[in-house]
């Protein structure tokens, strides 16, 4: 975390560096780094971080074992005695009393299901082992995610296996004491209460997210039959309601077509993180990559970002320009106004309903007020015109309806229309409900009319605007049923709290789009008396407790389909065989076509009811995160994932500009107070490079108070500053009062941690090779050897001798042209190699246990500069340095190039994470899973979670990435089986598996004819720090940008 800072150092100054015609560039991680803080500057060089040794006294150690007396003695010339293993007993082996036919143990099995931890509802491959699901990866079947999983679908098996989900129903009849109660004794008073309020004519309200199901909008429908009074509201924190509506108005349509990403040669995004949260980012990222591949031929697409943020998608592009967000839908009326009205490139120059709104508006007086880059802003026009039909422009959710239809016609004009499917549109099962729909319901709560309130896995008292005063009147309403995984902020206005089952462990069907069904199976029986809401609401329907049985939603589900869904699909197999082959593909295929495309409708753009203006006044951009709209707000390896460009953990924040940090006089860790009226929220402030001045970027999803003991009173609610005066969906407001206020609240970031030093390595030397290596896609072009031929021979001998890899050697390369920073490899990594979470204190002291981490570099001046994403992880060198220092050879080099660990062996001197370079080594200073938030994740329920083929490593051991060895162990056991060779194509790490833009690839480097290999021989392939004779064997391509200027 970045220090107090001189903010007066930080004010951005004339960028010098663009200037000059060196060819180094300056890359930095942070302020302090930037300036060389003498501290900062200090702790590169320390061998351990300040307070690391902290929490360790040798006299409470347990009695002294050969490994501890090593461990001692061999530590005491680096650190007083801090490392100890302290190994749990061995534990007893229960086998099957009756075994399933198809489990045989010790090997896993896989099964296709449906991720609903969004609304993209993401295909997925679940792992399972002696029916224990342990890993979840993206169905290669699916699609739309194509194998691939975000971060937040990777992490959700961790909610599965949470100690501190409900395990009963709970009732109270007073709202505050609940009391576990049996689930017949609630069927029986919920079904009582449901018949008398529909007799009685009140109102029976269900609080639904978003109904992407066929089979619950059966349900819901004839719920709403047998009970005639009632009425579903359904909603969402992050949606694109009010990027479909704009639809609707210009089109007529419901839904916001499918963008053919891979056809664009051009990609203009305004305020538009599509890359990480908006849209169904695995998708984008897939398809954007594609035009982003040295190996496959095509040409480099070009991105173009606007943003008043600092998203990852921004540091992606090949152009970011920084921009105010309520100056944006000024900027798309100035774009108009160059191709209508000055070069008339559309047939809609000559509709005076048109021109007549852009006329006024001009793109140089705009570049002029707002301080754009010229080259930029010329070369974004020619682009676009150059490229009419080949490009599209992305408004983000966030921005107003008027913004939308503005872009919508901008597409118009330049004829990017041919880029939307007409093989796919999403599908809108159930309309989200409106502003005016909750008032409208609220209304009724308080005039009594509502007799009953169930909260179908909802939890809207965090999430509704409080101006509504959804809470006030919900506690109106005689009875109130949430149905959640765990207690939340809701149930405490509720009588009843139902324990709500994982989505693996759960039934269910789901459309998000044309063409496709997706099914959704479990994986394991409830761990707990939990059940699905469908179940819950067709028990109730039916009347009758005597109803339930745990297949009965399953049962449903199979009927809806047999009878509503089967006949259109024009199937060749019988129900049930084709039924047993969608579950096992996780996907049903129908032959549909969306409606022909409309035209645009001209009125929707000339009578533009309200339009935005740019004000002199603050703006706030509430953001989407790692935790989404706060349901895994208890999941502690979200909570620990670095922020992408921020790398904050444990917190959200206010992030600004340098310029607005100077103007409100404040440092990090200060806080502010952010005011609208009498909506007001006080959080500490963090200096963003990058960031717009006067705009003011907050993550929601923090701040619970009832989230569960991890998740609970972690960052800041900024749904505070949530009003009801605008759509549900909008996140940004302006006219915002900012100001310091006392106190601080200390932020912790991983980027300083781990830091590679590259200054007393080589001195000088290492300055001709980079540890980022950047250049431009058309010098590329020009000269394909650009990289290879940059290397300067630099004559240092070894003293390691040489070893021949005769057969197999395993390597691995990334593309950083394809990778965004998204951290689905991280999670991957933690989820396969049972990787604990440590807390925000630990994280602090340098102590996080990620095998895979992913540093951010800018370079440029603070208020305009530009970012590269590099994964680190183990390089397990040809030389390991880690190898020679290590005085019991707990680490050494395997036969097929691997870089191994022998845990039973370390004694915890931490000599290897001294000596590695790459500073990728973990070091166990507690048993962290016992340590962390009093053994919240040493229970039970947790250690059925983890992969049983990687040991769990106890407290003084060293532990780093093994690529994934049980892999290469188990494709090595399938050869001996066979009686065949070792495939290196067959074996795939955990992070390449997740990374949803195939910038990771695995395999044989000595195999001529594998992808590794290709790419270790491509000419923008690089080594890092391969100067020092380490010989790592992790190629990256270098970050090639597409412009028109040197990098």
């Amino acid at each position: 975390m970045d220090k107090k800072i001189d903010i007066t150092n930080l004010v951005p100054q004339e960028n010098n560096e663009q200037k000059s015609e060196q060819k180094e560039i300056n890359y930095w991680r942070s302020f302090r780094e930037l300036h060389n803080d003498p501290d900062f500057l200090k702790e590169k060089n320390n061998e351990f971080k300040e307070g690391v040794t902290d929490d360790f006294e040798v006299s409470k150690l347990s009695v002294l074992s050969r490994r501890k007396f090593l461990a001692l003695l061999s530590a005491s010339a680096a650190l007083a005695a801090t490392g100890c293993s302290d190994y749990k007993e061995k534990g007893s082996i229960v086998p099957y009393n009756k075994k399933p036919e198809e489990i045989i143990v010790g090997l896993p099995n896989f099964y296709a299901s449906t991720c609903t931890s969004c609304n993209n509802a993401c295909g997925i491959l679940v792992k399972t082992r002696e029916g224990r699901p342990i890993k979840i990866d993206g169905n290669p079947d699916h699609p739309v995610s194509k194998g691939k999983i975000c971060a937040k679908g990777q992490a959700s098996i961790l909610n599965l296996y949470d100690p501190g989900r409900l395990k009963d129903p709970v009732y109270s009849s007073d709202r505050q004491n609940h009391r576990n109660i049996p689930w017949g004794e609630v069927d029986d008073k919920i079904i009582a209460e449901l018949k008398t309020n529909a007799g009685s004519g009140k109102e029976i309200a269900i609080v639904t997210h978003r109904v992407i199901s066929p089979s619950y909008k059966k349900l819901l429908d004839e719920f709403i039959a047998a009970y005639p009074t009632t009425k579903v509201y359904s909603y969402e924190l992050f949606d694109e309601g009010t990027k479909n509506s704009a639809w609707t108005k210009t089109y007529g349509r419901k839904t916001y077509p499918v963008v053919k990403l891979e056809n664009a040669k051009v990609i203009l995004a305004l305020e538009s993180d599509f890359l990480t949260y908006e849209g169904n980012a695995v998708e984008n990222m897939r398809l954007f990559a594609m035009n982003r591949d040295v190996m496959n031929g095509r040409e480099f697409n070009r991105l173009y970002v606007v943003e008043g943020a600092a998203t990852s998608t921004g540091f992606t592009a090949d152009y970011r320009m920084r921009l105010r967000t309520d100056a944006i839908e000024e900027f798309v009326l100035s774009l108009l106004n160059e191709f209508l009205v000055k070069r008339r490139i559309s047939s809609f120059a000559s509709d005076v309903r048109i021109s007549g709104v852009v006329q006024s508006f001009q793109l140089e007086k705009f570049a002029k007020k707002y301080n754009l880059d010229g080259k930029a802003l010329n070369a974004l026009v020619e682009d676009l015109i150059k490229n009419q039909g080949n490009s599209i422009v992305l408004a983000g959710n966030k921005l107003p309806e008027s913004t939308h239809i503005a872009v919508n016609l901008l597409n118009d004009v330049l004829g990017n229309t041919k880029l939307y499917s007409a093989d796919s549109e999403e599908i809108e099962l159930q309309p989200l409900s409106q502003r005016n729909d909750i008032e409208t319901l609220i209304g009724s709560m308080n005039a009594g009319n509502v007799g009953m309130v169930i909260h179908a896995g909802t939890n809207p008292v965090y999430h509704i605007a409080h101006d509504y005063g959804y809470t006030d009147a919900v506690k109106k309403v005689p009875t109130v049923i949430t149905i959640a995984d765990m207690l939340n902020e809701s149930s405490e206005v509720s009588q009843y709290v139902l324990p709500l089952s994982h989505i693996l462990e759960s039934w269910g069907d789901y459309r998000t789009r044309t063409n496709f069904y997706s099914l959704q199976q479990p994986m394991i029986a409830p761990l707990y008396r939990s059940r699905q809401k469908e179940a819950m609401l067709l028990t109730w329907l039916r009347g009758n407790k005597e109803a339930f049985n745990e297949n009965l939603y399953h049962e449903y589900v199979m009927q809806n389909w047999e009878k509503n869904i089967f006949p259109v699909l024009n199937s060749k197999l019988d129900f049930k065989k084709f039924w047993n082959a969608s579950l096992h593909d996780g996907v049903a295929y129908i032959n549909e076509k969306p409606a022909p495309p409309s035209t645009f409708i001209p009125d929707a753009f000339a009578g533009l009811s309200s339009r935005m203006t740019a004000s002199e006044e603050y703006i706030v951009l509430l953001e989407e995160g790692n935790l989404g709209d706060g349901r895994f707000a208890n999941n502690g390896w979200l909570q620990e994932l670095p922020h992408p460009v921020s790398k904050i953990v444990w917190d959200n924040y206010a992030a600004v500009s340098v310029q607005t940090a100077a103007d409100l006089g404040v440092n990090n860790n200060d806080n502010i107070e952010v005011l609208f009226g009498e909506r007001h929220l006080t959080l500490p402030v963090f200096v963003q490079p990058g960031l717009a001045d006067k705009v003011v970027e907050i993550q929601l999803g923090y701040g619970r108070t009832k989230a569960g003991d991890v998740g609970s009173n972690v960052g800041f609610n900024a749904n505070v500053l949530l009003t009801k005066h605008v759509t549900l969906s909008s996140r940004f407001f302006n006219n915002a009062k900012v100001s310091k206020v006392t106190g601080t609240h200390e932020l912790v970031t991983t980027q300083e941690n781990h830091a590679i030093d590259e200054s007393p390595l080589l001195k000088d030397i290492q300055f001709k090779r980079g540890i980022i290596v950047e250049s431009t896609y058309n010098e590329f072009k020009k000269n394909p050897a650009l990289v290879k031929g940059e290397k300067e021979k630099v004559d240092i001998e070894s003293v390691n001798r040489e070893h021949k890899y005769t057969s197999f050697k395993w390597g691995m390369s990334i593309d950083l042209n394809k990778c965004t920073g998204c951290s689905a490899c991280v999670i991957a990594c933690n989820v396969e190699n049972n990787i604990p979470v440590v807390g925000k204190e630990q994280v602090k002291k340098g102590r996080e246990m990620t095998w895979l981490r992913i540093d951010r570099y800018y370079h440029g001046t603070p208020d305009t500069p530009q970012a590269n994403f590099q994964p680190m992880l183990c390089q397990h060198c040809d030389f390991a340095p880690c190898e020679n220092v290590c005085p019991v050879a707990a680490t050494t080099h395997s036969a097929d190039g691997l870089n191994i660990m022998a845990y039973n062996r370390c004694v915890g001197t931490r000599y290897c994470s001294n000596n590695c370079p790459y500073k990728v080594r973990r070091f166990n200073y507690f048993n962290f899973r016992d340590h962390f938030n009093d053994a919240y994740y040493d229970k039970e329920s947790v250690n059925l979670m983890y992969n049983p083929e990687v040991t769990v490593r106890s407290r003084g051991v060293m532990e780093k990435c093994t690529f994934c060895v049980q892999r290469v162990m188990d494709e090595r056991q399938h050869a001996i089986e066979q009686n065949r060779n070792v495939e290196g194509a067959n074996v795939t790490t955990a992070c390449q598996d997740a990374c949803p833009s195939y910038a990771i690839v695995f395999g044989n480097i000595n195999d001529k004819e594998s992808e590794v290999y290709k790419h270790r021989e491509n000419a923008i392939g690089y080594l890092v720090l391969e100067e020092i004779k380490t010989a790592p064997n992790v190629t990256y391509f270098a970050k090639l940008r597409n412009t028109e200027e040197k990098a």
